[in-house]
């Protein structure tokens, strides 16, 4: 699958413009401390071999900090990873794991962080990877077993605000 417009552009001027040979963007810099919680997941139904690792400070039932990984990932996961890192840093965890990354509604204000029109469907399944991800390594920090993981929708070449998706 092609790469949106408006994930390209995210990528190039929120990552790669971010990031030195020495130093990774900001969410994809290690902690500095151990993680409370951490979860990994090959978020990629189609095609490639997408490992999301998200790494959780967690204090006082709140995301107190948190940073990402990502191997092998192609764009859409990279600017996902950051979008929802930079949203939970901060937000109480039972607000995060209230969130359903399914409904398409709750993924509005990713979309709108991503900036310009439009809801590529590379992001949403990216996003959805991520807030699944996210949430698993909220019930890593509390130590409690994480649910499955759902099954997600393989992305196609459409843009979410369009009258002709289904």
């Amino acid at each position: 699958m092609a790469v949106s417009t408006a994930v390209r552009r995210y990528y190039a001027e929120r990552i790669v413009a971010r990031t030195t040979r020495d130093r990774p963007a900001w969410n994809f810099r290690p902690l500095g401390e151990p993680p409370t919680g951490y979860a990994s997941v090959e978020g990629c139904r189609g095609g490639g071999k997408n490992v999301l690792e998200v790494f959780l400070l967690g204090e006082g039932g709140r995301v107190k900090d948190l940073r990402v990984a990502c191997g092998l990932c192609n764009p859409a996961m990279y600017v996902a990873a950051d979008l929802v890192a930079d949203w939970a840093r901060g937000r109480p965890m039972d607000e995060i794991l209230a969130l359903d990354p399914l409904d398409l509604a709750a993924l509005g204000p990713f979309f709108d962080r991503l900036g310009g029109p439009g809801r590529p469907d590379d992001l949403r399944e990216k996003l959805q990877y991520a807030i699944l991800t996210l949430r698993r390594a909220i019930h890593a920090h509390r130590g409690e077993a994480a649910p499955p993981l759902p099954l997600v929708a393989e992305p196609r070449e459409v843009d979410l605000d369009d009258e002709d998706a289904e």
